[in-house]
C-alpha cells in the first residue's frame, strides 16, 4: 500500500496520515449471484475493515476484468466508508451464461441488473442505498439499470456512455458504425455478437430493450451525466440529461473537451492542443464524485445540488492564448444556455456558405462508388482508428476529392460562438434507390488547416424513421434532416465554418452499396450512384447553427478589431490593380531568444470560398521607433493574375501583437 498517497489526492493526503497505514485495508471475497434465469454471475465484494455495518454501497457491472483498483478501493471503503460490489456482466470472465451486449442489462426477458441489486439488499452489510460507478462499458450498464426502475438504485455516475443501443452505439443516423461495434466485439473476444448487431439494422423491439428513451418515465434517478465533446457517445448523455433533468430536477451534466480513450486527461485532442484549464485531473473527478455519491447515499449536506446543473467547456481558437472568452469553463443551468437560438447558413454557388438564402436556382452533384468511400479522418471514435487518429483532424486530405462537396463561409469578422445541437437540412436526391449522405463541419484556421468539430450520417431509406424503411425514388429531389450532434466551440475572427458533404466516412460508418436490397455488411454488391445536393430558393440547404450572442465590444485588445485600425483599399471596384494600407496599427517590438525584433504584419486575399489568393509579408516603415503606438505599415499594390476572375474577395491583414482587420474588394476584370 505504499503506492497509495502517490495517487491520492491532495484532499486525501491529510485524512490519511491521521490514521495507521494498518487502517487501510478491506475486506474481501468473491460470490457466484444468481439471476431469474438460474445461471450465476461472478461477483467481488469489498467492505471497509474499521467501520461496521451496514453501508451504502458503489456498485459497478462490467464486462473487463471485474477486480477494483487497490487505490480506489482505499478511497471508496476506507476512506469515504462505502462497501464496493463489482460483477461481470453475463457470459465474461466468470460469470456463467452467453454473452448478450448489453441485452441482459436493461429491461428485458434477462434483468440482471434489476437482480444484482436485488441480491445487494438482501445483505446485512447493505444498509439499501446503492448508487453505481464506471465508463464507458459499466457506464452503459448504470442507463441500463436505471431504466428497470429498481426503488434501490439511488444514484450513478455514468461516464463516457450511451444511453441507447442502437442510436448512440451501434448505429447512427441508421448507419451501422462499423469501425466501433466490429473492434470492441473482436476486442473483447466475442467477434460472433457482430452478427447479433447486424441482424438488427432498423430500430426494433430488441433494440427497445436497451435504449434509456423507451422508459424515461421509470428512471427518476439522479444522475451525473460525464461526457465528451469528441466521446463516441455525446449527445446519449445530453439527451439523458435534459429528458431526466426537465422531469425530476435531480440531474447533473459535465462536458469535457475530451475523447473517448483518453477520457478527460490530456489536452491534447486530435490536431488541436487545449490550454492546462481543459485537463480535469483524477483528483477533481474523485472529489466531485465523492460529493455526489455523499450528498445521495449519504445525505450529506455539501450543496453539490445547489451549484449550476451544468458545466461545459466552451472550445475556440487554438492557436491564440486565450482563455477569458473561449477555451474556459462555463456553468449553466439549462443545456444549451437559454440565449441560444438558431441561425441558418446556406450553400450557395462556388462552394459558399452564407446567411442569405439562394435566390437562384442551383445544384452539385457528385458520383459516390462504394469501392472507393470517403475515408474516416478523427471524429467521434476510438478502437480500430489506430491509422488516422480520432477527434478534431485536419480534414483537407479529403476535401479536393470528387466525390466531396465543399462549402465555406467568407472568412469571419466578428466570433461567433456556436453552443448546442447542430442540424443540416439537405435537399439532395440520387438515381439509386438508396444511399447515404454524410455531413462534417469544420472549423478552417487561417493557415487553411479545417478541423473537424462534429459530424454525421444519415441513411436515405431511414430519412423518416429508424424503425422503418423508404426507397427514395430516383432522380426526385427529398428532404434529409441530419442530427449533427452537439458542440460548444467559438469559430473566431478570421477562421471560417466549413460544411463538407459526400456519402460516405469510411470506416467510421459502414459504406452503403447504393442497391436499395437488404443490409448486408461488406455486401460484395455495389452500385456507383450519381447524388445531386440543391441550393435554391425552394430547395435551400443549409446548416442550422445554435448560436449564442458573442459580446465583441468586451474582448481584449489582441482578439479584436481595435478601432484605431484602419485598412484602405482603392479603388474599389478596380479593374487592374488596387492600392492596399493599412494605418493606425500599433507595431509593438517583441523580445524573442534575446533579440528585440521589428513585429511584422500578413495581408493575404481570400475569394469567397476562402481560398488563399495570395499572401505578402508587410514590414513596418522604417525610422519608426520600436514599440511606438500609431506607426503606419506600407502600402502595397496588388495586381490580380490573368487566371483569377471577376468577383468579390477578401483583403485581411494580420499582425503580429494580435491585431486583425478585414475588407471586402471587388474586381472587375
Amino acid at each position: 500500500m505504499k503506492n497509495i498517497i502517490v495517487r491520492f489526492p491532495q484532499w486525501l493526503f491529510i485524512i490519511i496520515i491521521t490514521f495507521p497505514i494498518s487502517v487501510f485495508a478491506w475486506t474481501s471475497y468473491s460470490e457466484m449471484v444468481p439471476m431469474r434465469d438460474g445461471i450465476s454471475l461472478a461477483t467481488e465484494i469489498y467492505l471497509p475493515d474499521y467501520i461496521p455495518s451496514p453501508y451504502p454501497v458503489i456498485l459497478q457491472r462490467t464486462p473487463y476484468d471485474r477486480s477494483v483498483d487497490s487505490d480506489l478501493l482505499t478511497i471508496i471503503t476506507d476512506v469515504l466508508g462505502y462497501a464496493c460490489v463489482s460483477q461481470n456482466v453475463r457470459g465474461t470472465y466468470d460469470s456463467e451464461g452467453e454473452p448478450m451486449v448489453f441485452l441482459s442489462d436493461g429491461w428485458g426477458e434477462f434483468q440482471d441488473g434489476y437482480d444484482c441489486i436485488d441480491w445487494i439488499i438482501e445483505q446485512e452489510w447493505c444498509d439499501s442505498n446503492i448508487g453505481m460507478m464506471g465508463g464507458s462499458a459499466p457506464g452503459m450498464t448504470q442507463y441500463m439499470l436505471a431504466g428497470t426502475g429498481h426503488p434501490n438504485l439511488t444514484c450513478i455516475a455514468p461516464i463516457l456512455a450511451g444511453p441507447s443501443m442502437y442510436h448512440h452505439t451501434a448505429y447512427n443516423g441508421g448507419v451501422f458504425r462499423k469501425v466501433l461495434v466490429e473492434s470492441w466485439l473482436t476486442g473483447i473476444g466475442t467477434p460472433y455478437l457482430i452478427d447479433t448487431v447486424t441482424n438488427h439494422p432498423d430500430y426494433d423491439s430488441i433494440w427497445q430493450t436497451v435504449n434509456l428513451a423507451e422508459r424515461w418515465d421509470y428512471a427518476d434517478v439522479p444522475a451525473y451525466h460525464i461526457a465528451g465533446w469528441f466521446d463516441m457517445y455525446t449527445d446519449g448523455q445530453i439527451e439523458a440529461f435534459s429528458e431526466l433533468q426537465s422531469r425530476y430536477g435531480n440531474q447533473k451534466l459535465l462536458i469535457a473537451p475530451c475523447g473517448h480513450g483518453d477520457a478527460i486527461g490530456t489536452a491534447i485532442q486530435g490536431d488541436l492542443e487545449f490550454p492546462a484549464n481543459s485537463v480535469i485531473d483524477l483528483d477533481n473527478i474523485i472529489l466531485l464524485l465523492t460529493n455526489w455519491y455523499n450528498y445521495w447515499l449519504k445525505g450529506i449536506s455539501n450543496g453539490i445540488m445547489d451549484e449550476p446543473r451544468v458545466k461545459f467547456y466552451l472550445m475556440g481558437d487554438c492557436d491564440t492564448d486565450d482563455t477569458t472568452y473561449w477555451n474556459k469553463w462555463v456553468e449553466s443551468d439549462t443545456w444549451p444556455p437559454e440565449d441560444t437560438t438558431y441561425v441558418s447558413y446556406y450553400i450557395l454557388e462556388d462552394g459558399v456558405l452564407d446567411t442569405i438564402q439562394p435566390s437562384s436556382s442551383g445544384a452539385d452533384t457528385f458520383l459516390y462508388d462504394p469501392e472507393n468511400p470517403c475515408p474516416t479522418i478523427g471524429g467521434r471514435e476510438f478502437v480500430g482508428m489506430d491509422s488516422t487518429g480520432y477527434g478534431p483532424k485536419d480534414q483537407t486530405p479529403i476535401e479536393s476529392r470528387s466525390d466531396v462537396l465543399v462549402y465555406s463561409t467568407p472568412v469571419l469578422t466578428e466570433p461567433v460562438e456556436v453552443i448546442g445541437k447542430l442540424w443540416f437540412i439537405l435537399y439532395a436526391s440520387s438515381d439509386r434507390f438508396d444511399t447515404d449522405f454524410a455531413v462534417r463541419v469544420t472549423d478552417v484556421y487561417p493557415d487553411g488547416r479545417s478541423i473537424l468539430m462534429t459530424d454525421n450520417i444519415l441513411m436515405a431509406r431511414h430519412r423518416y424513421g429508424f424503425d422503418r424503411e423508404d426507397s427514395l425514388t430516383p432522380g426526385v429531389a427529398d428532404t434529409f434532416k441530419i442530427d449533427l450532434w452537439s458542440t460548444a466551440n467559438v469559430f473566431n475572427t478570421g477562421h471560417r465554418i466549413r460544411v463538407i458533404i459526400s456519402s460516405s466516412n469510411y470506416p467510421r460508418f459502414e459504406k452503403n452499396p447504393n442497391t436499395g436490397a437488404p443490409f448486408m455488411r461488406d455486401d460484395p454488391t455495389t452500385l456507383i450512384a450519381t447524388n445531386t445536393v440543391y441550393h435554391s430558393p425552394t430547395l435551400a440547404s443549409h446548416l442550422l447553427l445554435p448560436i449564442v450572442p458573442f459580446d465583441t465590444s468586451s474582448i481584449a485588445s489582441k482578439n479584436r478589431i481595435p478601432e484605431k485600425i484602419q485598412l484602405f483599399c482603392s479603388p474599389n471596384p478596380f479593374n487592374s490593380s488596387v492600392k492596399i494600407t493599412v494605418s493606425g496599427i500599433a507595431m509593438n517590438s517583441r523580445f524573442h531568444r534575446g533579440e528585440t525584433q521589428r513585429a511584422k504584419s500578413t495581408l493575404k486575399v481570400f475569394d469567397l470560398r476562402g481560398n488563399v489568393i495570395t499572401s505578402i509579408n508587410m514590414q513596418a516603415q522604417q525610422g519608426i521607433a520600436e514599440g511606438k503606438e500609431g506607426c503606419t505599415i506600407k502600402s502595397t499594390n496588388w495586381c490580380p493574375d490573368d487566371e483569377i476572375g471577376s468577383g468579390i474577395y477578401l483583403v485581411r491583414v494580420w499582425t503580429e501583437d494580435g491585431q486583425t482587420i478585414t475588407k471586402r474588394i471587388v474586381y472587375l476584370k
